[in-house]
């Protein structure tokens, strides 16, 4: 969600100061680099430590106005900031929502603010009793004027509940206002995208079932890049261990028909589907309600067929983008070929997944890219977040080319 993303992480004080810890390990999973600029608030809680052993020591101190000297030269704020893609401020605390909105720069943490022209996000609990007072919704109303994003992150852990004593913050709701602080303005802000991810399993009994290799990473990447660039997006996904990117709605599945049914019921709304899930061809032609023992088990299974979500969602297309997956171990290009025609598809992946050293559970791939004109483009090794981005912006182009033609 943030990759190549650097963020300037400020801390406020009180008893919410720890989940500036929450929120700076959220952001590092998201992708981002994160510099840390500690408030005169911050040490009465948490020591500077923390923060030096999480951000790699990339931690400025309040009585840094200008920045620190590093090992061998000085690194100023103006530089630092001038590098950062976003700032958040966590907790934003009255005091220094107020040194904000006067512009008051006696630390390094308000300097920053001050020097930095990229989005500001200051996340706080907002309902809690403090941030009702006049004086602070004053000033509050004064940093939204000047373009500051206020992220209420409070969740109560009680209902009588009032000040901060009795709050915590949720860093994924941080982490979702800072992404979408950079969320580009792009063809797909504001479509509905539908992705598929993962395997599925066909359940045999109670305990075994048939699947694939599938470990959805590259459904899973595609879901958050087209969430940074605006979507609004569904993950339909079979069984992983992976985590749902932030901001982005998930349905979990396990089976292809449960698959095929929650890709129907969102695809109304729809209006680009990328189909990577690793849906099981067959599956068992009878379920047996109880674990089967091995002593009495046969060695044949009858199968069935599943239906071809692809082809349906091709047969009910109409305006919107559908995006197939081929995964092969022969033949690539010509099975690839014949799917996009066969299955009315604008774009097809063609994998072929008989590389141990790709696809399937790897964090790389190496696909072609077939379009409905039959238009085949090679591309090269790549992260599979990489190949996400190469996919929409082939995605981004249909949808251009389809508004500017009427259609």
């Amino acid at each position: 969600m943030l990759q190549a993303k650097t963020i300037i992480l400020g801390v406020g004080g009180g008893p919410l100061t720890s989940a500036a810890i929450e929120v700076l390990r959220a952001l590092q999973r998201a992708g981002a680099g994160v510099r840390v600029v500690l408030s005169a608030e911050t040490e009465a809680f948490v020591p500077a430590l923390t923060f030096r052993s999480l951000a790699a020591g990339d931690v400025l101190m309040p009585d840094d106005l200008y920045g620190r000297m590093g090992a061998q030269d000085f690194h100023s704020l103006r530089g630092l900031v001038r590098n950062a893609d976003g700032l958040v401020v966590v907790p934003a605390t009255p005091a220094l929502i107020a040194k904000a909105a006067a512009s008051w720069a006696d630390e390094a943490l308000v300097r920053a603010m001050l020097l930095h022209n990229g989005p500001t996000v200051f996340a706080c609990a907002v309902r809690a009793a403090e941030y009702q007072h006049p004086l602070v919704q004053q000033n509050v109303q004064r940093l939204r004027d000047a373009g500051v994003t206020l992220c209420d992150a409070g969740v109560p852990e009680t209902d009588d509940s009032a000040d901060e004593l009795g709050w915590r913050m949720a860093s994924a709701t941080v982490v979702e206002a800072v992404a979408a602080s950079l969320r580009q303005t792009t063809v797909l802000s504001g479509k509905t995208v539908i992705v598929t991810a993962g395997p599925t399993q066909e359940p045999i009994d109670p305990v075994r079932h048939i699947s694939n290799a599938s470990s959805g990473k590259t459904g899973f990447a595609i879901a958050e890049a087209a969430r940074q660039r605006g979507a609004e997006v569904v993950l339909i996904t079979g069984p992983t261990h992976l985590q749902t990117p932030v901001g982005v709605t998930c349905v979990p599945v396990r089976t292809a028909v449960q698959m095929r049914d929650a890709v129907r019921e969102h695809f109304a709304a729809a209006d680009v589907v990328i189909k990577s899930a690793a849906v099981s061809d067959f599956r068992p032609a009878t379920v047996i309600a109880d674990k089967v023992k091995k002593e009495d088990a046969t060695l044949s299974i009858a199968l069935e067929r599943n239906p071809d979500i692809l082809a349906e969602l091709g047969a009910l297309k109409g305006r919107r983008v559908l995006v197939g997956f081929a995964a092969e171990t022969r033949d690539l290009l010509a099975n690839a070929k014949q799917k996009v025609s066969k299955k009315d598809l604008d774009l097809i992946v063609a994998n072929d997944v008989s590389d141990p050293a790709m696809g399937f559970a790897s964090d790389h791939n190496r696909v072609h890219l077939i379009d409905a004109a039959g238009r085949i483009e090679p591309l090269p090794v790549m992260s599979k977040r990489a190949l996400a981005e190469a996919i929409l912006d082939r995605v981004q182009a249909v949808l251009t080319q389809r508004q500017g033609d009427g259609a």
